[in-house]
């Protein structure tokens, strides 16, 4: 070990004799450096060196390099007032080949590092060494199966080295190596996409071609195989053969990357939507066959998916945006896809996005009033009516169709909202409430339907407004399957008004807690509500209350520690008979909940002794570790409260 670091130590001398000499580093200092790379170098040759060695010796390095720089700017300075210049020498080059060099005993060491062997890339890379290139065929022949160790590496040759030709390679090699990734497929193709779009911006500055020419055929004519690999000419004539441009051969090889990779992957939808994104991105020009191809194939084998549908129907935006056409006909022909979807796909899915567009095509026709009043003026109905009216119909189709959504039914709502109809909303979600199966059950549309009837009621003043919404409020808690927690605080709200109508609420909250599915929401309600009345009407009859509560079976062990809780605070308060009541609930939470929950052990002890009762304490804690299944930890926790 210390014949390694003397040697790695004398190779220094050099670089440390003309950091001297330059004026950058003292003696004292150089000692200083001296001493922390020995250190970094036994560490290094340690048996059990570890990753961080390596990262902190790297980090060390580079502030070195930095403080070096920073004094060899000030020098710089110096000599030119002069009329002199810096002469590069040694130092200039030694700290980056060091670093290098311990990125290489990293890497040696952690093979299978995958981030040693990026961050080593990345450091050549800003380095502007070529060095780079061996690092990741290094890293490549060890981590074969990591598509973005392939990207990284084509990238590298197509932007920085300027060599396209090895990118493909890479490129290809990769695809051979993980045929199912899609990223790898993706990034080929962008790849060919820039390099067309690049050679084309070339040719034009040279006046080798003009915008017009014609840049991509179908694959496979003039003799094209679809070889991936097939090199491209530069459009002159080669051996009385005529051949294609850099830039049609390159549109060329993307259409039959494409073919290829769905070919591989074939049914995922996403997949073929990223190729779509990467096209409108770059925004490649002549590539309409290729685009319709990737749509076609959409249409074809993804009939039953809703999201292909919508995007069938996008295209005829992307048209509208990218070719300047009149947006107006190509709502049109998306409406047409929307309507052709329908009947393919009778979905709650379906539904939604075509409604999702069409309130789309709504926002949009608001913001152009003027054009609306004009129409209005003249008697025709306007843009924006006619939007408002088709989405209507849309929302009133789905409930037909039995196949109405929350989604459907709170977009229905908002609609007539809008158009200032709060009674056909308020109905609309009554029918979605008692009617539709998919939708009678949801707590979100009960709790819309009590905010309509509590809004319908208000700007209308109706009378007898208690009752009705006492009756919603007992229908939705009777019928709704999910969360019902927000019902439940509405109930608290609205029913605690009169005594009667608070009867009446205890009773029904009774019977969910005393059921299985709605427990936990009621649990939380109750312990909401005991704290209501503590506040409202006492402390007497908030113990009335939670004791009419817990009595109920399996009262929940949440409603137990909250009533524990309020009693808690009370003791706290000097309150003469809530020590009395904190004792009977924490005997009937350890009696059903204390076989697992050692923190009730633990809480109940904790208060007997700030009351001063260290002999009940003592009792409660041999309760505890007969109780307890597993006392260990406990017994452990106890001892900090002695």
């Amino acid at each position: 070990m210390a014949d390694t670091v003397a040697y790695h130590m004398e190779r220094m001398l050099p670089e440390l004799e003309d950091l001297e000499k330059r004026g950058l580093f003292s003696k004292q200092e150089l000692k200083e450096i001296v001493r922390q790379r020995r250190d970094f170098e036994y560490l290094l040759k340690r048996h059990s060196a570890l990753k961080q060695d390596f990262l902190g010796y790297v980090d060390y390095e580079t502030q070195l390099e930095s403080a070096r720089k920073e004094r060899k700017e000030v020098i710089c300075r110096d000599l030119r007032t002069k009329g002199e210049g810096w002469k590069s020498s040694i130092c200039d080059r030694s700290s980056a080949m060091r670093i290098m060099l311990i990125y290489e005993r990293a890497v040696t060491k952690f093979k299978g590092d995958l981030e040693l062997w990026l961050r080593y890339a990345e450091y050549c890379r800003s380095q502007g060494s070529r060095r780079v290139q061996k690092v990741l065929m290094k890293a490549i022949q060890l981590h074969p199966a990591v598509p973005g160790l392939w990207i990284y590496a084509a990238v590298w040759e197509a932007e920085h080295n300027s060599n396209v030709t090895a990118a493909r390679a890479l490129m290809q090699q990769g695809l051979r190596a993980c045929p199912k990734s899609e990223t790898l497929w993706l990034e080929y193709f962008r790849m060919e996409l820039i390099f067309a779009e690049k050679v084309k911006a070339r040719r034009l500055v040279l006046g080798i071609s003009t915008p017009e020419t014609p840049a991509i055929t179908e694959a496979g004519e003039d003799g094209d195989d679809g070889d991936m690999s097939k090199s491209e000419t530069d459009g002159d004539e080669v051996k009385g053969k005529a051949t294609v441009s850099y830039f049609a051969a390159s549109c060329k090889i993307a259409q039959v990357i494409y073919r290829k990779a769905i070919s591989e992957i074939p049914d995922n939808l996403r997949f073929r939507q990223r190729f779509l994104e990467i096209l409108e991105s770059i925004d490649v020009e002549k590539l309409m066959v290729l685009e319709g191809e990737i749509y076609a194939g959409i249409r074809e084998r993804f009939v039953t998916d809703e999201d292909s549908w919508a995007w069938l129907a996008r295209r005829q935006f992307v048209k509208a945006e990218s070719k300047g056409m009149d947006i107006m006909e190509c709502r049109k022909e998306a409406t047409k896809v929307y309507d052709e979807a329908l009947q393919s796909v009778n979905s709650a899915r379906m539904y939604e996005l075509y409604a999702e567009f069409l309130t789309g095509n709504l926002e949009y026709d608001d913001e152009h009033l003027e054009a609306d009043d004009l129409a209005s003026e003249n008697g025709q109905m306007s843009t924006l009516d006619q939007s408002a009216e088709t989405l209507l119909k849309l929302y009133i189709r789905a409930k037909a169709a039995g196949v109405e959504s929350e989604t459907l039914a709170q977009g229905h709502a908002g609609l007539l909202l809008r158009l200032g109809n709060i009674d056909l909303a308020r109905e609309a979600v009554e029918v979605s409430c008692n009617e539709s199966a998919s939708t009678c059950g949801s707590a979100r549309i009960w709790t819309l339907l009590l905010s309509l009837e509590t809004k319908r009621v208000s700007e209308k003043k109706l009378d007898s407004s208690e009752q009705q919404l006492a009756k919603l409020l007992k229908a939705s808690l009777k019928n709704a399957t999910d969360d019902v927690k927000t019902l439940l605080q509405i109930a608290v709200e609205v029913q605690t008004v009169s005594r009667k109508s608070f009867d009446g609420f205890l009773q029904l909250l009774e019977s969910i807690l005393a059921g299985t599915s709605r427990k936990q929401a009621g649990a939380e309600v109750a312990s909401a509500l005991v704290d209501w009345v503590l506040h409202a009407e006492g402390l007497q009859r908030a113990r009335e209350i939670y004791t009419r509560l817990i009595a109920l079976p399996s009262p929940g062990l949440n409603f137990l520690k909250s009533c524990i809780a309020m009693e808690v605070g009370l003791v706290s308060e000097g309150n003469g008979d809530a020590l009395k009541q904190l004792r009977k609930l924490f005997n009937l939470a350890v009696e059903l909940y204390g076989h697992f929950d050692e923190g009730l052990w633990l809480e109940y002890c904790s208060q007997e002794r700030k009351a001063g009762n260290i002999e009940e304490a003592s009792n409660v804690y041999w309760r505890a570790k007969k109780a307890l299944q597993n006392p260990s930890s406990f017994l452990e926790r106890y001892q900090l409260l002695r």
